[in-house]
Formats: structure tokens, sequence, C-alpha cells
């Protein structure tokens, strides 16, 4: 079965033209669940190692160029992913699936829309107008820690520091994952912090690769949003410095009813994935 691997921001993702839906002729054929067949590919050292996986699939409304399929590398299914869907968009302009420059393509947190770039080497994207943000203070690993709330297409919880480099990201990251406080589902982790010239760095706990990644879209325009609301920058846009050392651009009205996320998308490699592995 042939793949591509993208990356946008150190975010890495396996994309599969499922168009004619052969991912799940083969999973019923080999005898696994669809849950199982991603967990495997995604997996480091036996598998491809990815953070996510995204079928591309035909959209339910001709008027939108496609539909995907978003997967965290435990199997589990995202609404919506700022840089994967950012690599789904190359990754469908390389392929001829989307024919010009402005994409709609569907998703579980409904239609978005999407801008390419550079010739597809970079992608602005709209994200689903984010949820009211939410002031909490948390009781965590001895700690008192105060952040913002805010569902950007997924949830975020993000909270502001003042050494980043010195942080365990892992466990108190995965402590706010699991807090009490976002049961049944959990929730995306974000620290940031204010650099000068009007930027911020940030670190994520992403929720489902349930480590630190180098990047996340969504978690990037959580901790944008939460910046700008916390006086840490004056206005929009805001470039985000990731853990992966790439700048993400985020745009969003004031009133947040608007939101897009801009950056680079490089193309890995393609391959031929063989069943042996499963």
């Amino acid at each position: 079965m042939e793949f591509t691997k993208l990356q946008g921001s150190g975010n890495d993702f396996i994309l599969i033209d499922n168009r004619d839906g052969k991912v799940y002729d083969k999973v019923e054929e080999i005898g696994i669940c669809l849950k199982e067949f991603i967990f495997k590919v995604c997996a480091q050292h036996t598998g491809v190692g990815a953070d996510g996986l995204i079928l591309i699939e035909n959209p339910q409304n001709p008027e939108n160029d496609f539909r995907w399929q978003f997967f965290n590398a435990d199997g589990s299914e995202a609404e919506m992913c700022g840089n994967g869907s950012r690599c789904a968009v190359r990754f469908c302009y390389d392929k001829g699936i989307v024919r010009g420059e402005e994409v709609r393509f569907e998703t579980l947190a409904g239609v978005i829309r999407a801008r390419v770039l550079e010739g597809g080497k970079k992608v602005k994207v709209q994200l689903t107008p984010p949820s009211k943000p939410a002031e909490k203070e948390l009781e965590v690993k001895d700690r008192r820690l105060k952040g913002i709330f805010i569902n950007t297409g997924v949830p975020h919880f993000v909270v502001p520091m003042e050494n980043l480099d010195g942080l365990d990201v892992v466990s108190l990251g995965r402590a706010i994952r699991f807090h009490e406080e976002f049961q049944p589902k959990g929730t995306n982790v974000n620290f940031i912090q204010q650099e000068e010239g009007g930027a911020i760095r940030i670190r994520t706990y992403e929720r489902g690769v349930e480590a630190e990644t180098l990047a996340c879209g969504t978690g990037a325009t959580a901790g944008a949003i939460t910046a700008y609301l916390l006086g840490l920058v004056k206005s929009p846009p805001v470039d985000v410095r990731t853990r992966g050392g790439e700048t993400l651009r985020i745009y969003f009205s004031k009133d947040l009813k608007e939101v897009f996320l801009e950056g680079a998308v490089y193309k890995v490699y393609d391959g031929l994935l063989h069943y042996e592995i499963f």
C-alpha cells in the first residue's frame, strides 16, 4: 500500500489516498480493526513512525475537494489537527486531488478552508471558531496553575510560564491532561512563554500521542489567542515558535470568529507499506 509521510513544524503524519476504500478492505483482509492498523503503522521503531495517520476520502458534498479521517498515533480519532490539515492539503495538491489554490475539505469539526502558498510548500488553513475561553485554576502536583481552557478544534489548556527550558512537560502535562476538571475526554496541554518582538514560545503535551510533540497547530493557535487575551502580545498575527524550531503564524479576528494557521509543510518521503508489521 502506497503512503506519503509529511511533516509540518515537526508534527509528522502518514497520508494515504483512500478514495477507493483500500484501507478498509485491507484491514478486513488482515483480520484486525482499524485502530490496531493505525497504531501499528504509526509505531516508532516497529512501524513507519508518526504522530498521526490521515486517510483522504471522497467528500460527502461535491462542492468540497475531499474528506479526511484523522487519527492520533494511538488509533483514536480526533476532530481536527492544524498541522495535520496543512499536510493533508499539501498531499492532495501534489496528487492533483486539489486542482486550485483555494481548498475546502470535510472534517469532524466541520468544513475547513485552506489556501495553498508557494506551490504547496506553505499552507494557510482556517480553523473552526474557537469556544469561549475560560479561565481555570488547577491544583496539580502540589502546585497551583492558572491558565485558559479553549477549544480550537480540539480542547486545549494553556498555561503561561516563565521558563520553558527547565520544564518537565511530560510529567506536568500528563497530570493536567488527565485532571478531573477535563474528564472524561481529557485535554491537550500547552505551556507558553513571552518572547521579545511580539512572539511566544510554546511546548505541548498532546492527547492521543501521550507525549510532548515538536509542534501542535491547534495548540499553537490556542497559545496565540491566550497570549493575546492575557496581554503577552499586543495584536494578531502572532508568531509562535515551536519545540521543533519552526515558526507558525496565527491570524485571528479580535472577536475570534475567524482564525487562520499558516506555516511550512515538508514532504519527507513516499513509501510502500508491507503487511509483515501486522
